[in-house]
């Protein structure tokens, strides 16, 4: 049996694009349910949900925008707020894909915990552990961090030098 978009695009090839999404009038859900018993509601639901829930859907929901019926004819218009929507999905699937590039860094760097990193020393051309590589120059050591009993030390010298005065 045909699948996804396939199926879609074959019953109502002037409403539905492989390439093009168009923003649909509002009960074509109803009407392809109504058009087609031989296909189950819960099927022909999640092929529209697929069609509609992408991010090339959405960017076509402009305010203004004609809605297309199943003859591929004009059927209202997308509103202002349904264009908002749009834009606050689109927002929604980016922070998910950042999320999870992040989540996927982490992973790949958790599975390799044996791995030691690699350097060039200055002294030898072969690669050797970065750990056991010295360098000719030292970097200039700033400060040391002080802990909250230095900062409180600090503070207590301050005061005492105040009081003397």
């Amino acid at each position: 049996m045909r699948e996804g978009l396939d199926l879609l695009v074959d019953l109502y090839p002037r409403c539905f694009d492989r390439v093009k999404r168009r923003p649909l009038a509002l009960g074509v859900r109803e009407q392809i349910i109504t058009q087609h018993a031989e296909l189950s509601r819960n099927r022909i639901k999640r092929l529209l949900k697929r069609y509609v829930q992408c991010e090339v859907y959405w960017s076509a929901l402009k305010a203004g925008a004609a809605r297309i019926d199943l003859d591929g004819k004009p059927a209202g218009e997308v509103t202002l707020e349904d264009e908002q929507y749009a834009l606050i999905q689109i927002a929604r699937a980016a922070r998910r894909a950042a999320a999870k590039t992040i989540e996927d860094r982490k992973a790949a760097n958790q599975a390799r915990p044996d791995t030691v990193p690699v350097a060039k020393c200055a002294v030898q051309q072969n690669p050797t552990p970065a750990a056991e590589c010295q360098q000719a120059e030292p970097a200039p050591a700033g400060p040391p961090r002080l802990g909250l009993s230095d900062l409180k030390k600090a503070a207590l010298a301050r005061k005492q030098l105040v009081a003397a005065e």
